[in-house]
């Protein structure tokens, strides 16, 4: 193929965010803002990495790809061995490390040593470190881009392992639900071991119904800014907060499976005046966790006093900023009203698109 042109989705965690690392359930929604990826061969051997987000590029040989990804192999290795934050955050610290090492965790996969050079594209719709899978995104793209023009299987099961091994060097230890909802797309339920997920799709299980309309229509999403912390360095930290009060967590995680079963059945059965109070719940169980800042939860608490609801729906943050935050308000004007002094806007986005797709 002359060009090749793919995209994937981001997402938003509706709820199960952090608790997912721990085998417990969430749900998903691949969303209306994707990640655009563009190959195109080159006339000699050379690998030419293009950012247009970042305005950046890098030109490179295979040989110094398949070099970088086995250090960060390495490195990740040591890094989930001793939960060192300083080294998993030095393994994707350029922007375009990250697309190198998918690249380089594509060829290892396939154990290819040569290949025919190309340009690689990336623009992205999807906001860095908002909690919409930015990277999970990229990941599934730049994987599904490469299987077309390698002449390998454009086939989701085989492209979301390869995504899920490179978000790995990205996250540390990512629950995979990310890369999955970006793969699959629509609206899924994720549970990392669960055996009723269906053969070949690990544990995600696409849900069989829509959210809807009178729900969607309360549904909207704050940019709270890039968080200061990576997803990773927040999943650590709650790692660390286990292993010093396991019982806690555990109490915590418990009680968050089932606020996710019962937003799962608020969804299916269109019950609508539910939604709020397990938002509203789920919030705390992620502050409990430590991953809330006191900007956002002052910000949030504000939402609540005006009759809506409100959530982060990625990794969080403790110094200020925590990504996108997930708000259901029935009353747009009051929203608005509460959250004015932040000078920060509301958005809709599209719940439960399609997932990974040739352009």
């Amino acid at each position: 193929m002359t060009h090749i042109k793919v995209s994937a989705p981001g997402k938003l965690h509706l709820l199960g965010e952090h608790v997912v690392v721990y085998n417990k359930p969430a749900i998903l929604a691949a969303v209306d803002k994707r990640c655009f990826i563009e190959i195109t061969p080159r006339k000699d051997s050379k690998i030419k990495v293009t950012s247009k987000n970042y305005h950046t590029s890098i030109l490179q040989s295979i040989e110094a790809i398949a070099k970088k990804f086995k250090k960060a192999q390495k490195d990740w290795e040591t890094y989930n061995k001793n939960n060192d934050i300083v080294l998993l955050r030095s393994i994707t610290a350029d922007p375009l490390d990250y697309p190198l090492i998918i690249v380089g965790q594509f060829l290892n996969y396939y154990r290819i040593k040569s290949i025919k050079g190309f340009d690689l594209n990336i623009d992205s719709q999807i906001p860095v470190g908002s909690g919409m899978g930015s990277s999970g995104a990229l990941s599934v793209a730049i994987i599904g881009a490469l299987s077309l023009f390698s002449g390998k299987p454009f086939v989701k099961k085989t492209i979301n392992e390869i995504a899920f091994l490179a978000e790995q060097k990205k996250h540390g230890k990512p629950s995979g639900g990310d890369n999955s909802t970006s793969c699959y797309g629509k609206l899924v339920w994720f549970k990392k071991d669960d055996p009723s997920a269906g053969s070949g799709q690990g544990g995600i299980k696409p849900l069989g119904f829509g959210v809807s309309e009178e729900i969607t229509k309360n549904f909207y999403v704050i940019n709270t800014g890039t968080p200061k912390e990576t997803t990773g360095e927040m999943v650590s930290q709650v790692r660390d907060l286990f292993s010093k009060r396991e019982l806690f967590v555990q109490e915590v995680l418990d009680r968050q499976e089932e606020l996710v079963k019962d937003l799962r059945l608020a969804l299916e059965k269109n019950i609508p005046r539910q939604v709020p109070g397990i938002i509203k719940n789920g919030e705390r169980n992620l502050e409990k966790l430590g991953v809330v800042s006191p900007f956002v939860r002052n910000l949030i608490r504000k939402i609540e006093v005006s009759g809506g609801a409100a959530k982060i729906c990625g990794g969080g943050g403790v110094t200020k900023a925590t990504g996108m935050i997930l708000i259901y308000h029935n009353n747009l004007q009051k929203l608005q009203k509460a959250i004015k002094s932040y000078r920060l806007n509301q958005s809709q986005l599209t719940l439960g698109v399609e997932g990974l797709r040739e352009e």
